[in-house]
């Protein structure tokens, strides 16, 4: 089974019918049906906190329930957390989250090469190997 490696801009896109990208979101999965979303520890922070905090606190314990138990959940080792912190430091000259900087450490780490994200920080990525799907044409 094929694996994209999540962004919470994508997982909001995805789960909230008003936002601007959910059709998209919605499409890119329907027709990549047998990819599996791989959740990093720091995307799932980002994306249950959003919903606790926009939406409700029980929609993003129903969130974090299915991004926990029906998708592959990562946590980032010592190592990881070190190299996140170095990419972060690295990349001073863009404007890429900590959590932007995990999902490229980890993509890297992990071999997955594409990011399922509506966020520009991650499609600055395509230089460093990382591929932002769905493509956009906006």
């Amino acid at each position: 089974m094929a694996e994209v490696i999540a962004d919470t801009s994508a997982l909001i896109a995805f789960f909230v019918r008003s936002e601007a990208r959910h059709q998209d979101a919605r499409q890119y999965m329907a027709t990549h049906s047998r990819t599996r979303w791989l959740i990093l520890a720091s995307v799932f922070d980002e994306t249950v906190t959003w919903f606790r905090v926009k939406v409700s606190p029980q929609a993003s314990i129903t969130i974090g329930r299915i991004l926990r138990e029906e998708h592959r959940y990562v946590n980032l080792s010592d190592d990881d957390d070190s190299a996140t912190w170095e990419a972060f430091c690295q990349y001073d000259d863009k404007a890429w989250s900590y959590t932007d900087c995990s999902i490229l450490v980890m993509a890297r780490r992990l071999g997955i090469s594409q990011v399922f994200a509506f966020d520009d920080h991650i499609r600055q990525m395509a230089g460093l190997g990382i591929t932002s799907v769905p493509a956009t044409t906006v």
